[in-house]
């Protein structure tokens, strides 16, 4: 059901090292309440409630947040969910205004905290693997519910203040878990006993965390500081359809049969997703129903029953079915082949589990909401029928929606560009996820690509800007930012720390926000200064801290860090510190400091003479990966052409290098980015169209998002793989800022084997508008519109011409 609240936005004050010293927020004001007999330290899943009554409507603002998450509700109806994902020191409050009519209410919030297990060392080692942990990428600092209702009805609803009650949860809802074979880390699979779920125990809620008072003496109280949220809510929308693919009366795990696809009870649960038609299942009763969503949704699971007391109804979750000939086969080299194919392939995914109590109907809760393609449900019923009445989703995820446009003569690959932007609208939720099947984490080198692509292809940018500020943040921890945040664990990773000035440097060009740019100036300039400790006596990086990573390359496995990265000499590393010093030096140079643009531009020219000097091999014309060995990557000559930097003759070596390919580990699905931005600066028309080969087959293997990497791969949606939406507009269209904030464009396309295509590419103050033509005799024709205020430069063919706002056609008409 859709929310029938907004979301407020509070404009933050204060400063971070008045945070719990000096008032900075509303909801300050209100205590931090928990159940009286549980440590906040936990496990727990707890219900509050609060009734009331409002003598005249009114339009209530509800400051809100809890840990780890909460759900609340009014009237049985969605408010909001929270906290956005934060870390301790900005803690997520939401503000929401709430209408709502004269009379009684009441406030439902539910709200769970996952503790820490001890004594586990690794999450992927064997102890690891069968523990329960919240999500990674949910920072915490222990159990608590906070509301906080400005106005009139402070006294009636304010935790603290207001009588709230609580109910212990806990026992109904076992945690487990999951048995998947890759590196999985979204949380516990979760398992309802929905008997105990309706029993009402409440009691009156506990304060854990009194009002906030002023300290005169700048003593920071610890825990959350509350920091206002700067994102709209999720978007919820029931859903429902798809198709049934098999159906068995039993619950092994063997695979997917004939028999099974061609079950004549698959017409009834047709009809049950379909149009709602309810469908009985006898008692001692098994069945297993495999359902096809025909596209990658992510969603909180919806079951409506009546009936069927200690019924058992398990929703399992996969992207796609492994081609094993049992289940204990499956392991991280197991393939899947065609995504859209189910038979002879055996079934792995995330499960849930609801019991049914005694209640005459019921609608399973949920704590997380779930991923995938395809949906396993498995009942199973005692001595009493089961009518099952609904079978759906409530979706979820960020409201991405594109404004951007693309049409050509390529049908061919214009069919990718749903494709695309659905991998980016799954990936989108409190913060760009890399993969939201398996990790659900906001990483520096994802989010720069999902970024791109976001500000190309949509007005809103609110979830990239809000990456940005994130992975500022995590900057106090080592002075590096994270290579993943929010993380629970903290993961360092220089190579990503030193992408973050680009990230920033490609909002400040495709977007017009110079207070939020120069609000990121000191975290630029700390991260680049710790990189001059790092830097050894000669003027390279050589030994760094944390995991260099580079690149998944099979050859460089288990790490992929590549050769002479981990012994402290590495061209990529230093290429890639050169790459970020110029980014820098860009950002200063128009927001900030010239004397610092400068003299990071020196530091880069410095960095690339040295590595040059040290790296360059003669004798093959290419760059190598590392000093004394005759290892070579694209990686190398990708980043050194993007530098900008390199010599003429130099420049063609390293693009006939790559155009060669031989005796060079290539770089994969993500990092691919790189080498056809370099091919594009370079104007390798037929090589960076040959490029692109590797994405056109991929609906016809039956993906509905771009993959993780080729097979065997792990995840079936991850955005890394999506960046050739950015490069469509952005290189084959060839639409690009030339200034700060947009405010100049250059149209550069490098439209290779296409004849003609329609652009229209996102831009701060309105679209921008490309048409192009090529006639029977290959002359070109080109139309543009430019919004108010901007202005540019059409090149092609060697030729430029000037832009200005308005429609320019050329040849002139």
């Amino acid at each position: 059901m859709p929310t029938f609240a907004s979301r407020v936005f509070l404009t933050p004050t204060g400063h971070l090292a008045d945070a719990n010293a000096i008032r900075q927020h509303p909801a300050e004001a209100a205590s931090w309440i928990w159940h009286p007999d549980k440590l906040p330290t936990e496990t727990a899943v707890l219900r509050f409630r609060l009734r009331f009554t409002l003598v005249h409507e009114e339009a209530l603002l509800l400051h809100v947040t809890g840990d780890q998450r909460f759900q609340l509700r009014c009237d049985t109806r969605e408010i909001t969910f929270g906290p956005d994902r934060c870390d301790v020191e900005h803690w997520t409050v939401q503000s929401v205004r709430l209408p709502l009519a004269a009379g009684e209410h009441e406030l439902e919030a539910l709200v769970w905290y996952i503790g820490e297990p001890a004594g586990v060392a690794s999450r992927i080692d064997a102890a690891g693997r069968n523990a329960v942990y919240p999500p990674m990428c949910q920072m915490s600092w222990r159990g608590g519910f906070l509301l906080h209702a400005e106005g009139p009805a402070s006294s009636l609803l304010t935790t603290g203040e207001a009588p709230w009650t609580v109910e212990d949860l806990t026992d109904a809802v076992e945690m487990r878990p999951h048995q998947i074979r890759h590196y999985h880390d979204v949380g516990p699979a979760f398992a309802f006993n929905l008997e105990r779920w309706a029993v009402r125990d409440a009691r009156p809620a506990a304060v854990i965390v009194p009002p906030f008072t002023v300290n005169p003496y700048g003593v920071r109280r610890p825990g959350w500081c509350l920091f206002p949220a700067f994102l709209p809510e999720q978007r919820r929308v029931p859903w429902t359809g798809g198709r049934i693919r098999a159906l068995r009366q039993t619950h092994d795990d063997s695979p997917i049969r004939r028999d099974d696809i061609l079950a004549p009870e698959i017409a009834a649960w047709q009809k049950l997703i379909a149009a709602g038609v309810p469908i009985t299942i006898p008692p001692h009763s098994k069945l297993t129903v495999l359902w096809d969503l025909e596209n990658y949704y992510c969603g909180y699971p919806v079951t409506r029953a009546q009936g069927g007391q200690d019924s058992l109804i398990e929703w399992s979750w996969a992207e796609g079915l492994y081609q094993e000939t049992s289940l204990e086969e499956v392991d991280e080299q197991s393939a899947k082949g065609h995504r859209g194919e189910i038979e002879n392939k055996v079934f792995l995914g995330i499960t849930d589990h609801w019991q049914i109590g005694a209640q005459p109907s019921t609608e399973t809760p949920s704590l997380w909401w779930r991923c995938g393609r395809y949906v396993r449900v498995r009942v199973s019923t005692a001595g009493a029928p089961l009518v099952l009445t609904h079978l759906g989703l409530l979706t979820t995820g960020y409201p991405l929606d594109p404004v951007a446009d693309w049409k050509s003569s390529d049908a061919s690959w214009d069919s990718l560009m749903p494709l695309f932007m659905r991998t980016y609208q799954i990936g989108a939720h409190e913060l760009w996820a890399d993969c939201p099947y398996y990790e659900q984490m906001s990483y520096v080198g994802d989010n720069l690509l999902s970024a791109l692509s976001n500000y190309a292809w949509c007005d809103d940018v609110r979830l990239s800007r809000r990456a940005i500020e994130l992975f500022e943040w995590s900057r106090k921890s080592s002075g590096l930012v994270a290579e993943r945040y929010p993380s629970a664990w903290r993961q360092e990773c220089p190579t990503y720390s030193l992408l973050w000035p680009i990230m920033l440097r490609d909002y400040a060009w495709w977007r017009e926000d110079a207070a939020f740019v120069r609000s990121m100036l000191p975290g630029l300039r700390s991260v680049l200064a710790e990189f001059d400790g790092l830097a050894h006596a000669d003027g390279l990086l050589h030994h760094l801290p944390g995991w260099p990573y580079v690149d998944w390359v099979p050859e460089w496995a288990p790490t992929g860090c590549g050769p002479g990265v981990r012994e402290g000499d590495s061209s990529i590393i230093n290429l890639i510190w050169v790459l970020s010093l110029l980014a820098a030096a860009q950002v200063e140079e128009a927001f900030g400091d010239p004397r610092l643009a400068q003299r990071q531009q020196e530091i880069a020219r410095q960095v690339f003479h040295l590595v040059m000097a040290r790296y360059w091999d003669d004798h093959r014309a290419l760059l190598l990966d590392t000093h004394g060995s005759e290892s070579a990557s694209e990686h190398a000559q990708m980043y050194a052409l993007l530098t900008g930097l390199l010599e003429a003759d130099k420049a063609q070596d390293c693009l006939a290098a790559l155009r060669k390919g031989e005796g060079m580990a290539k770089a994969t699905i993500g990092i691919s980015f790189y080498l056809l931005d370099a091919l594009y600066s370079y104007g390798e028309e037929d090589e960076f169209h040959r490029r692109l080969d590797f994405w056109r087959p991929l609906p016809g293997q039956g993906f509905t998002a771009t993959p993780e990497g080729p097979e065997p791969g792990r995840s079936d949606s991850h955005p890394w793989g999506s960046h050739p939406a950015w490069h469509t507009l952005a290189s084959i269209a060839g639409v690009r800022p030339a200034a700060p904030g947009f405010a100049r464009v250059k149209i550069a396309p490098l439209p290779g084997p296409i004849d003609h295509f329609d652009a229209k590419v996102a831009h701060p103050r309105g679209a921008i508008q490309v048409q192009f033509r090529r006639s029977a005799n290959q002359r070109p024709h080109f139309e543009v519109t430019l919004p108010d205020g901007v202005v540019g430069v059409l090149v092609f063919d060697g030729q430029s011409h000037d832009l200005h706002p308005g429609r320019t056609t050329l040849p002139a008409e």
